[in-house]
């Protein structure tokens, strides 16, 4: 379809309250089409008092479009709104940008670049750009996320946001959105651009009662030694029991085991999902006759839309029986869907019409919301993890290709930013914990375990090692979890600082820093404990506080993780960090330990530097300081030992306890150096 519009009826200026977002003020406008029916659309920006940013609405209340294809899925078939950056404030800006599916593809580089790489396509993402005090805005679709797209046209240098190019028809009443949302620091707007929908969609996440975001479990996905592998001449349920026995053998608490998608029937011609129940060759103990297939044209109950090498569900009671049965059945705690990008771009309905895509994710998640089940999305475009603001029970994602060791699949900490701002926790895949060669027949040894293993815990994803029997680091495993297998972890995912998107973007300018850093905390009763993470980092370069976002009030201790010979230094604006070069394992972690007064001596919890994050929110319930004493209230596993490293002045020592024979809590009540009470 093409034609021109012509504005019959505004701007209107009105003063309206948004039950979510509160007051807010709208400007529309109504334009006629130079088609044949004289179709009238109404566009309309939204401006917020309680929050920096825009809403551009486009309204087909008055009438819908029909053949509004383009002919190209890639392409936008109306967009609003579209934008063109002024040539003088080019070179002052940098821009942010994700493609393809997992946004495995990031670029961070200046807009005055003649060249950009901008997704324009259905794998289109959320566009951030920010200017060098890191003033910030982020672009992205806010409603009908599933047929929402962005355009970039190189030649006009013009970014364009609307609905999706092969939309054969646009229904009366619908509505599509975009957002752009303003602020001060990168990745402060991303997360207040999360807020705001969240709060548009009221959104709560289901996280709490995801059992694989608390504890660990052992994977089989691709990349772990058993993916489409058992051990030689027995069957997997056989590989799967033994890799149990050896955990056990070893005390490693896995909660879980994931099953991967070698043990069900397939489809001939797209190996895709023909029936969602156990081949005798796999589970001979926990099989079933395969009956029938699922879909009605192929004798099943529900109603699909089936294409020559795909098909989509579009029955909610489908996802009802399909999760109830595995649950009820064989013990299902978290449905992967996996495939998320092939499912969408392989279907002319999915791309064709408004209502499919949505209403399969919908669906999908009311099934999940019904059986009381968590959902990981695998293979995602940005689409679908915006989507997901509408479906609380999807809790975590992919933020990484896949595994297969030794690739650097683990740079998650851009595409981190994202899956946080959405509330959704980002998986980096399974990992081997031992370089050793384990003689797989599909991968070779993962040459940096130890890497692997940070980037997993520091995730706030699953933790999920892969290893073959016999061959996993039991000590490495351990530093991520208790006795009982729940997961230390900060109190938020480990991201990219500012400075190193900055210091990219604007590459010899002394903006930033020239090198991967990224960070995060555990706060604990307001105390906020550090960790900074130097990888790749080819020269030494020292970093502040504000560097890496970890500006707390005083100053604090610092140590690296694993080093030679443990020391403290001072951690504040004057007292800068150096890190870097890395070591073999690429990558240097270093924790920090707020300061603080207690006997007119300077004090801080250090934590159990056994643990990759020594001082996690999911073991210190509490810390407070008092004049009688420095107060922790902690939570054990069973049969725990706590050791922790404490610093008083210039010394630096070590408290032990030990906790219930079952676990539970424990109080460490400190009086001075190696004077304190363990209180179970």
């Amino acid at each position: 379809m093409a034609g021109t519009l012509n504005l019959v009826e505004g701007p209107t200026l009105s003063k309206q309250w948004s039950s979510r977002l509160g007051p807010m003020q709208q400007i529309s406008l109504t334009w006629q089409a130079s088609d044949k029916m004289k179709t009238r659309i109404i566009t309309a920006f939204q401006l917020f008092e309680e929050n920096p940013a825009i809403v551009f609405t486009q309204n087909f209340s008055l009438a819908g479009l029909s053949n509004s294809s383009v002919g190209n899925a890639n392409h936008l078939c109306t967009s609003f709104p579209s934008f063109t950056v002024s040539s003088d404030v080019r070179k002052h800006l940098g821009y942010l940008s994700f493609d393809q599916l997992f946004m495995r593809v990031q670029t961070v580089a200046s807009w005055d670049l003649p060249v950009k790489h901008i997704s324009n396509d259905l794998y289109s993402a959320p566009l951030t750009i920010f200017n060098e005090t890191k003033y910030t805005m982020v672009l992205s679709s806010f409603k009908e996320f599933m047929v929402s797209s962005m355009f970039y046209d190189g030649k006009s240098d013009a970014v364009q946001q609307g609905i999706m190019g092969m939309i054969t028809e646009i229904p009366k009443g619908f509505i599509q959105q975009s957002v752009m949302q303003f602020g001060a620091g990168i990745k402060e707007t991303v997360l207040q651009w999360g807020k705001m929908l969240r709060k548009q969609y009221n959104t709560k996440r289901y996280t709490d009662n995801d059992l694989t975001l608390k504890y660990i479990g052992y994977w089989t996905d691709a990349g772990a030694f058993y993916y489409y592998n058992t051990e030689t001449n027995i069957t997997y349920e056989k590989t799967l029991m033994d890799v149990k026995d050896e955990a056990e053998k070893n005390y490693i608490p896995y909660k879980y085991y994931q099953i991967d998608s070698w043990w069900y029937y397939k489809g001939l011609i797209s190996s895709g999902v023909k029936n969602w129940t156990a081949m005798p060759s796999v589970f001979p103990h926990n099989s079933r006759d395969p009956a029938t297939d699922y879909a009605k044209k192929n004798g099943g109950a529900f109603d699909f839309i089936v294409e020559f090498i795909r098909a989509i569900p579009q029955d909610e009671e489908f996802w009802n029986f399909l999760l109830s049965s595995a649950k009820k059945d064989w013990g299902l705690i978290l449905y992967e869907q996996d495939w998320l990008n092939y499912q969408f771009e392989d279907m002319s309905c999915t791309l064709e019409n408004v209502t499919v895509a949505r209403k399969w994710l919908m669906d999908m998640g009311k099934g999940a919301m019904r059986n009381d089940l968590p959902i990981q999305y695998c293979m995602p475009m940005a689409r679908h993890l915006l989507q997901t603001v509408e479906i609380p029970h999807v809790t975590q994602a992919r933020a990484s290709d896949d595994y297969h060791p030794g690739n650097d699949q683990w740079k998650i900490g851009l595409t981190s930013i994202i899956h946080h701002a959405l509330d959704i926790r980002p998986f980096k895949d399974n990992f081997r914990t031992n370089p050793a060669n384990d003689h797989s027949p599909k991968y070779q040894p993962e040459p940096y375990p130890g890497l692997q293993t940070v980037i997993a815990i520091y995730s706030t994803g699953p933790v999920g090692p892969s290893d073959r029997i016999g061959f996993e680091n039991v000590t490495r495993i351990n530093r991520t979890i208790n006795s009982d297998g729940l997961l230390l972890q900060p109190s938020r995912p480990m991201m990219a600082a500012d400075d190193y998107i900055l210091g990219t973007a604007f590459a010899g300018k002394g903006l930033g820093v020239s090198e991967r850093v990224w960070s995060t905390y555990s706060n604990v009763s307001g105390f906020i404990f550090g960790a900074i993470m130097a990888i790749d980092v080819a020269k030494p370069i020292q970093v502040t506080p504000e560097n890496v976002e970890l500006e707390m009030a005083g100053t604090s201790y610092t140590y690296m993780d694993e080093a030679p010979v443990f020391s403290t230094k001072l951690f504040d604006k004057d007292h800068p960090l150096t890190v870097g070069p890395n070591p073999e394992e690429h990558y240097q972690l270093w924790h920090t330990a707020p300061i603080f007064k207690f006997n007119n001596e300077s004090w801080a919890i250090l934590g159990e530097t056994s643990k990759l994050v020594p001082v996690s929110p999911n073991r210190f319930y509490s810390i407070t300081v008092a004049s009688e004493g420095i107060h922790l209230e902690l939570h054990t596993g069973a049969r725990e030992v706590i050791k922790m490293m404490v610093q008083t002045g210039d010394t630096t020592w070590e408290l032990e306890c030990a906790g219930l024979e079952a676990g539970g809590r424990l109080v460490i009540e400190i009086k001075n150096i190696n004077v304190f009470a363990c209180v179970t």
